[in-house]
């Protein structure tokens, strides 16, 4: 079957379970571990990783995506001291939507076109835009920066690493899990 014209089945419960407590586990230690620069100490730090809940969204679904960005960025903020009222709320929420869109519209196979990898770009970058101003409202509510800051960090520490990271990523990863039939369902 050609994979541009492949059609995606749904996993088990106990697969779909697994995915989805792998993809959140990468995702918060690929956060802690990347994070290293704070821009507003114990708040907002440059994460090089962003992207990684919008490349779980193409390759295994919109559900997988959203979780692995909602479950993977509260437990980030647990492990690494950040936790605050708004995480559970607007974090879980901004952070899973970059998961949630680029899964919804684009498809694995767009990582196989110059064309799909520019979708792939501006479809992450736009969840990533939807996702700011959801977590700087948490921050304002909470009192851990003013609206407008947390805007203008957020979009600096999230926003680079989605547009790059997430079309780089789905090139080099997406096209051997293609070849070798691997990536068999989304959910």
């Amino acid at each position: 079957m050609e994979v541009s014209s492949m059609k995606y089945g749904k996993p088990d419960a106990t697969t779909a379970i697994a995915y989805i407590a792998v993809t959140s586990a990468i995702t918060a230690v690929g956060f802690l571990l990347t994070a290293p620069i704070p821009l507003i100490p114990g708040a907002i730090h440059w994460r090089v990783l962003a992207f990684l809940p919008c490349l779980f969204g193409i390759i295994y679904g919109p559900v997988i995506g959203f979780l692995s960005g909602a479950i993977g960025n509260t437990l980030w903020a647990i492990i690494g001291g950040y936790f605050n009222p708004a995480t559970p709320v607007f974090d879980l929420v901004g952070v899973g939507l970059t998961g949630l869109i680029p899964g919804l519209l684009c498809k694995p196979s767009d990582a196989l076109s110059r064309r799909g990898l520019v979708k792939i770009a501006v479809i992450s970058l736009a969840s990533g835009i939807v996702m700011v101003p959801i977590v700087a409202i948490g921050f304002d509510l909470v009192g851990v920066a003013p609206f407008g800051p947390a805007v203008a960090l957020l979009s600096l520490s999230d926003l680079p690493p989605i547009l790059v990271g997430t079309p780089l990523a789905a090139r080099i990863i997406v096209p051997p899990l293609l070849r070798r039939n691997v990536i068999r369902w989304r959910l």
